[in-house]
């Protein structure tokens, strides 16, 4: 059976390099739709004038998780190496760095831990949008990697309460609080999980402030 031949706008039919004709199975599929960067699924939902994290949302971009589906929707990030903390320090305005999820370190703390230890933390949070009135960048917590104490400390989770100064939870977190200079956390975390890094495959520690 003879292949379908192509035609060109303008006339005559497309040939391949080897001198036949192209048929529809060599026809390049189109390429698939770009994806929606977070500034321009923002500025579609946005019901509201532009927000100062708009001018952000580049050095976060590579982080997020996911797309919001409405204006009220916030966006997660993780795996936020020292690199962008440090673009987040130099813009950041400077009142937004006092921001905490709830007793967590805030903002400013774990961006200048990023920075001031390269390789070993890394930071998760979300963002709200510029529709909403608490528009901002939260950081609910880090990850820390090639900790001295990591081999030591077993599984603790919110299943297994911590009220003592004793036990093996609030001394984790004591020495993660000394080394990484996170001394304006109200409270050790209420989750620590085991972490594998999903770039390098260290281990290290997840540790989230609910």
């Amino acid at each position: 059976m003879s292949s379908t031949a192509v035609p060109v706008a303008g006339g005559g039919d497309r040939r391949a390099a080897q001198g036949g004709r192209m048929t529809l199975d060599a026809i390049p599929a189109p390429a698939g739709r770009p994806r929606e960067t977070l500034e321009q699924c923002w500025r579609r939902l946005q019901d509201q004038g532009s927000g100062w994290t708009l001018d952000l949302l580049e050095v976060l971009e590579p982080y997020v998780l996911g797309r919001p589906h409405d204006s009220r929707d916030i966006a997660r990030f993780r795996d936020l190496p020292w690199t962008a903390a440090a673009r987040l320090l130099q813009r950041l305005p400077r009142e937004e760095l006092a921001d905490k999820q709830n007793g967590a370190p805030s903002l400013g703390s774990v961006l200048v831990a990023a920075v001031g230890h390269p390789g070993e933390v890394e930071v998760h949070g979300y963002l709200v949008p510029p529709s909403r009135a608490d528009e901002r960048i939260t950081a609910e917590g880090i990850v820390v990697y090639d900790h001295p104490e990591l081999d030591e400390f077993r599984l603790v989770g919110p299943e297994e309460p911590c009220d003592g100064t004793g036990c093996e939870h609030e001394a984790f977190w004591s020495s993660v609080q000394a080394s990484f200079g996170l001394d304006d956390a109200d409270h050790a975390p209420q989750v620590v999980l085991p972490r594998t890094c999903r770039r390098t495959g260290r281990p290290g520690w997840y540790l989230w402030w609910d």
